[in-house]
């Protein structure tokens, strides 16, 4: 992974982070990565974009290489005290290099700054994603909730602990 800076992400770096969240909700993972879809997002006027980089509460990183994002994550606050990683994603030709885990790392850095328990849900049927967390500590807390993009499937909520 050399090459990579990983850092948040500006609010006047909206179109870069509009750029690459279409591209990740057009990938054949996207129906279980996502909570919502191409269509509901693509129609989404640049104002919302605009809203969503300068996120109150939220951090944006992203991942950059000559320039180009290649991937990036958001830990938002959802409500007062509950803190989430969201939509860690990364382009095709950067996965398995060790990238994601240098993109989570940075994310739990800025969130262990604000809260003691991290929380994410993942997909029943992303095992691939859910491995990937477990392997950084997060477990499943016993909460599900139906999928925001498709109700037959559910989502489990991951939390992990301060160290």
């Amino acid at each position: 992974t050399m090459g990579y800076v990983i850092r948040p992400a500006r609010p006047d770096e909206w179109e870069q982070s509009r750029e690459l969240r279409l591209a990740a909700l057009q990938d054949p993972v996207a129906p279980v990565a996502f909570a919502r879809t191409y269509a509901e997002e693509s129609a989404m006027g640049d104002e919302r974009w605009r809203k969503r980089a300068a996120g109150a509460g939220s951090q944006q990183f992203a991942a950059v290489r000559d320039g180009r994002w290649v991937g990036m994550t958001v830990v938002v606050e959802e409500r007062p005290g509950y803190f989430s990683v969201n939509a860690v994603y990364l382009v095709p030709e950067e996965r398995g290099t060790g990238l994601a885990d240098r993109l989570l790392a940075a994310a739990l850095e800025w969130g262990w700054q604000r809260t003691d328990r991290l929380h994410l849900w993942v997909h029943e049927k992303n095992p691939r994603a859910e491995a990937f967390y477990r392997r950084h500590g997060f477990a499943r807390t016993g909460r599900t909730m139906r999928s925001p993009v498709d109700e037959a499937y559910i989502e489990y909520e991951l939390a992990l602990d301060r160290p």
